[in-house]
């Protein structure tokens, strides 16, 4: 018996309609996959802000993978996303569904989707894995019931085509709470431009990490 298709596969723009308009602040997070190195340490991360400031102000943390349902399973389970770092879904689809919206709806116009040969990443990803290509990492917040606070997508260039390099967590809420404050005093200040987004997660950074974050 095949079960039932997600909200977020079957209709993308209602279930992001449902989701953001009810919390005060929802984060969008977009992984390329269980096998990636640099989104393990960066959602490790940006988890470890979550429990230690975030949280506090009922923050709503969402992270998305084209790797699909089981990438999206392995990943939580394996990195304690949700267990250990408060994100209250981990979910995935390789019809890349969500994404699609995403670009159309011009939220994240300027997501990446590449084929595994197109980024070098034949050796990495698993076989069988992201059939409509990797969506390269990305990153949405809402504020306000809805209003868009923080938009970035990972530009994809060589030589690493998007694998290091993420917004520095504590940047980033620092960014998303001055854009909610504004937005609640009727102040129509737009999100920061996405050139001028501090960012974290070297090679450097990820390669010398040799603590749990938990």
């Amino acid at each position: 018996m095949s079960s039932e298709i997600p909200l977020y596969v079957s209709n993308p723009e209602q279930w992001l309609d449902q989701t953001v308009k009810g919390p005060d602040l929802v984060c969008l997070v977009i992984f390329r996959g269980s096998w990636c190195k640099y989104d393990k340490h960066y959602l490790r991360k940006l988890g470890q802000h979550h429990k230690s400031v975030m949280k506090k102000e009922n923050v709503k943390i969402i992270a998305w993978t084209s790797e699909g349902a089981d990438g999206a399973k392995k990943a939580d389970e394996e990195w304690g996303l949700t267990k250990n770092f408060g994100y209250d879904m981990v979910i995935g689809d390789d019809s890349n569904a969500l994404a699609k919206w995403l670009i159309e709806d011009e939220i994240l116009p300027n997501l990446v989707i590449k084929t595994k040969e197109e980024v070098n990443l034949q050796d990495t990803v698993p076989e069988g894995s992201h059939p409509n290509g990797i969506v390269m990492a990305g990153q949405a917040w809402w504020a306000h019931h809805g209003l868009i606070a923080f938009e970035w997508e990972s530009k994809c260039e060589e030589p690493d085509f998007g694998g290091p390099n993420r917004p520095d967590p504590v940047f980033v809420w620092e960014q998303v709470l001055k854009r909610k404050h504004a937005l609640e005093h009727g102040n129509a200040i737009m999100p920061l431009h996405r050139d001028n987004i501090k960012m974290c997660t070297s090679d450097a950074e990820v390669d010398s990490s040799s603590c749990s974050m938990l």
